[in-house]
């Protein structure tokens, strides 16, 4: 996905004016995708034309995307590349939260966090990262029995009942 990054990052620099516009456009673009999967199947489907899937991107996202947008979507269908805008938009996102200094931590845990837990929780992970921009995703996993997991910048702390029988398991075994 080198490609996919060199898009995002071109996009990016060209888009330092207009920043939150362009992040918004990246959000739509991915929310969409994900929303209609046939979307995402018909512009990455190779055998048609990249005039047809531009044609059928401007119209989904007409009059709802900046300029600096619509410069990549015709780029991307004069290369015929269209089966990178998802990840292309993944990657922005990544700059964007990078450059703002934007952190995101994601929680796992069986049950939906309190607000006061999550509060807590955010003042500790905003002590340990140095950043006062900090947002937590919270997913429930109830195979995970108790306890919880954290991933942040690709550094996971396990404090799971699950991954606390794996290691003991681990050590019975060896």
């Amino acid at each position: 996905m080198k490609v996919a990054k060199r898009y995002a990052k071109a996009l990016f620099e060209t888009a330092l004016d207009n920043l939150e516009a362009v992040q918004n456009d990246m959000k739509l673009i991915r929310q969409t995708f994900q929303e209609n999967p046939e979307l995402k199947k018909t512009v990455t489907d190779p055998t048609i034309p990249g005039t047809v899937k531009q044609k059928i991107i401007q119209k989904v996202f007409e009059n709802k995307i900046t300029n600096n947008t619509k410069k990549l979507i015709e780029l991307l269908a004069n290369k015929d590349r269209f089966s990178l805008l998802f990840a292309i938009s993944k990657y922005f996102d990544d700059l964007y939260k990078q450059h703002k200094g934007i952190k995101e931590a994601e929680i796992i845990t069986t049950v939906p966090l309190t607000e006061e837990l999550k509060s807590k929780i955010l003042q500790k992970i905003k002590e340990i990262s140095g950043s006062n921009d900090v947002r937590i995703i919270n997913h429930i996993d109830p195979e995970i029995i108790g306890g919880f997991i954290l991933n942040m910048d690709h550094l996971r702390y396990d404090a799971s009942v699950s991954g606390k029988l794996s290691k003991i398991k681990q050590k019975l075994l060896v």
